[in-house]
C-alpha cells in the first residue's frame, strides 16, 4: 500500500516536470524570421536614377557612378531554418525603371528573376552601360 502511495507521488511529480519541460521547450523554441534587401550597383559611366514601386514604397533613388544603393528591406515572414529562400522578386517588385542621365532608359527587365543575384536574402544587380 505504502510503494502504491509513493509510486504515484513520484508519477504525479514526473507529469508535472514533463509537463513544465514541455511549456519551457515551446515557449524558447525559434521562430526564423529574414530580412530581405534589394540593391543596385551603378557600373555604367554616369549617374542613373531608379524608380522603385512596391507594396509598401513608392520611391526615387540618384545613384552616382560606382556606388551601391539599397533600395528597400523588406520581411517574407516566419519561414524555416533553413532560409532565407529565394522568392520570385515580382512578390516584392510592383515596378522598377531604370534610367540614366534622365534621358536613356533601361531595356532590362528586373520584374524578372534572371535580373538579380540572391545572396543569403540580399536581392542585387549590376546596372551597366550595355542596357542602355
Amino acid at each position: 500500500m505504502f510503494v502504491n502511495h509513493l509510486m504515484t507521488k513520484i508519477n504525479n511529480k514526473m507529469k508535472r516536470l514533463f509537463a513544465l519541460l514541455s511549456l519551457i521547450v515551446m515557449m524558447t523554441s525559434c521562430d526564423y524570421s529574414y530580412n530581405y534587401s534589394y540593391t543596385v550597383t551603378n557600373k555604367t559611366d554616369a549617374q542613373i536614377k531608379v524608380y522603385v514601386k512596391t507594396f509598401c514604397i513608392d520611391s526615387t533613388y540618384t545613384i552616382m557612378k560606382d556606388a551601391k544603393q539599397t533600395l528597400f528591406v523588406t520581411d517574407h515572414g516566419i519561414e524555416g531554418s533553413k532560409g532565407p529562400y529565394f522568392q520570385n522578386v515580382t512578390g516584392d517588385l510592383d515596378n522598377l525603371r531604370i534610367t540614366k542621365n534622365d534621358t536613356f532608359t533601361s531595356t532590362r527587365d528586373y520584374l524578372k528573376n534572371e535580373s538579380w543575384i540572391f545572396n543569403k536574402g540580399v536581392y542585387s544587380t549590376n546596372v551597366t552601360n550595355v542596357e542602355f
